[in-house]
């Protein structure tokens, strides 16, 4: 004897069961396509001065106080950052790499907006092929006078061998992403 199908009880034939499985499997790749890529930061265009950026002196690993003005007239990339920031953190190996792909052409440069102490603390875990300077606390007013009206970090700018600024990043950035602005530049200047 068969008992009544009860009108409450959904009916989940086995095509509907697979659909459903499938739905779900593809909801969960995607997922795990959102949180494994790092969230890179597009490109915005920056209106300031660089000058107080080159009047400005900062702090090296053996504590020597470095004028910004010595890299003036070279293509920078200038990267904000500081320990306790992971996506800072995270970009420091594509920095490196870039640092070291295009040495002679351009010039990386790391300020930390910690202080000295903290940021030779973690050079010494965490060697970098490219110059990594303290500014503490002025840190965050050098990146302000760069356009970061956001007051974040990372933020990473592009320097033209001109002084101007040719482009710049709030938030994680790649080597793939910086080399979208810097190619043409290098292509030219070769």
């Amino acid at each position: 004897m068969t008992q009544p199908s009860n009108p409450n009880k959904p009916n989940l034939s086995k095509r509907g069961f697979v659909v459903l499985a499938l739905g779900i499997a593809v909801a969960i790749l995607l997922i795990q396509q959102y949180f494994s890529k790092p969230n890179l930061a597009p490109p915005v265009e920056v209106y300031a001065s660089t000058v107080p950026f080159f009047n400005a002196s900062v702090i090296d690993l053996t504590n020597t106080e470095q004028p910004l003005k010595q890299w003036q007239g070279q293509l920078l990339v200038v990267n904000f950052w500081a320990t306790w920031c992971a996506p800072c953190r995270e970009e420091m190996p594509e920095l490196a790499e870039l640092a070291e792909e295009y040495a002679g052409k351009l010039a990386v440069l790391g300020i930390s907006l910690d202080n000295a102490a903290k940021m030779q603390a973690f050079a010494q875990q965490s060697s970098m092929p490219y110059p990594l300077l303290a500014a503490d606390m002025e840190g965050m007013a050098l990146s302000n006078s760069l356009g970061n009206v956001q007051g974040v970090v990372p933020h990473t700018v592009i320097i033209g061998s001109d002084g101007k600024i040719i482009s710049a990043y709030f938030g994680r950035v790649s080597k793939a992403l910086l080399l979208e602005t810097l190619q043409p530049i290098l292509a030219t200047s070769s």
